[in-house]
C-alpha cells in the first residue's frame, strides 16, 4: 500500500500564496528557516529563508500569470505543477517539495520546461536577481 507524504496542507496553503501574490509573512509560515531552493536560476542553491523569499517575491511581481494545476503526493515528496508566464515566454514546471518534522517545506527542485522556453525564462529572471544568464547552443558549439 502506498503512504502519502504528510502535511499536503502546508503544499495547499504554499500554493495559495503564490496565487495570492507571495506574501512574505504568508511564505515565513510555509517555509523553514534554512530552506533551500534549487532551481533554474542559477547554478547554485539558494539557501535559507530570506532568500528563498526574496527569489520567489522577484518571480512572483513579474509574473504575467502563475497557475499551479494539479498536486501529487507521494512517500516522502509533493510535486506541484504550474504554468508560469513573463511577456511572452511561457513554461511549464514543476516544484517537487520535502517538507520538515514540522510540515514546513525544507527543499524545492524546479523543473521547466520546454527547454528553449525554460533559457528564456531564465535570462528574464536572472537578470532581475543579479544572476548569469543561460545561453541555448543548438548548432554544435
Amino acid at each position: 500500500m502506498t503512504t502519502l507524504a504528510p502535511n499536503r496542507a502546508s503544499i495547499e496553503s504554499f500554493i495559495e500564496c503564490m496565487h495570492s501574490g507571495a506574501d512574505k509573512d504568508a511564505l515565513a509560515r510555509v517555509l523553514a528557516e534554512d530552506v533551500v531552493l534549487i532551481s533554474p536560476l542559477g547554478d547554485e542553491p539558494l539557501t535559507g529563508r530570506e532568500a528563498v523569499t526574496a527569489a520567489i517575491q522577484t518571480v512572483s511581481k513579474v509574473a504575467a500569470d502563475l497557475t499551479y494545476k494539479e498536486v501529487l503526493s507521494g512517500e516522502t515528496h509533493h510535486a506541484a505543477f504550474f504554468r508560469l508566464q513573463l511577456e511572452d515566454t511561457v513554461v511549464n514546471g514543476m516544484d517537487y517539495i520535502l517538507l520538515n518534522e514540522d510540515g514546513k517545506i525544507a527543499e524545492v527542485t524546479i523543473f521547466w520546461r520546454p527547454l528553449p522556453s525554460a533559457v528564456e525564462m531564465q535570462g528574464h529572471l536572472a537578470q532581475l536577481l543579479g544572476m548569469q544568464s543561460w545561453e541555448l547552443r543548438t548548432d554544435g558549439e
